[in-house]
């Protein structure tokens, strides 16, 4: 059971619904992460990297652009039923109170695919920023050879 007072993260479309993520639970991050993993680590990870470069913006929208162009629509469909999990997402359409997102209420907050996709990229940067950041650093300091004193 997810918990009420667990800090959130608003994310404001362009036409001023809000989606408020929180971050999953520890086994279900692991669960979604070898999913997006096996089949959309190489898309998302040139979305981070995009990020990371001085023209974020420009760069991040053209990343974004580009994985939306390369899934298919089942792939999407998948990643999107996966990582926006109601118990971790909800949305605010107009002034009306929060509520977790389902399929009809992600429809009438977007105003076309982009959207969708930006969700569903915000979801993940929010989860697991950490692992394409301080994660490289980590996995560097494991795969470097010993020293013997």
């Amino acid at each position: 059971m997810p918990v009420a007072d667990q800090k959130r993260t608003e994310v404001v479309l362009d036409n001023g619904n809000k989606f408020f993520i929180r971050r999953y639970d520890a086994f279900l991050s692991l669960r979604i992460l070898g999913e997006v993993q096996r089949r959309f680590l190489a898309p998302f990870a040139a979305i981070m990297d995009a990020r990371s470069n001085a023209n974020g913006t420009d760069n991040e929208a053209n990343a974004i652009d580009r994985l939306s162009r390369s899934l298919d629509g089942d792939s999407l469909v998948d990643l999107a039923r996966k990582v926006l999990n109601p118990d971790f997402v909800s949305v605010m359409i107009d002034d009306d109170p929060p509520e977790r997102i389902d399929e009809g209420l992600l429809n009438r907050a977007t105003d076309n695919v982009y959207d969708v996709v930006f969700i569903i990229y915000k979801v993940l940067e929010i989860n697991y920023r950490e692992l394409f950041t301080r994660g490289r650093t980590l996995i560097g300091e494991a795969t470097s050879p010993m020293v013997n004193p």
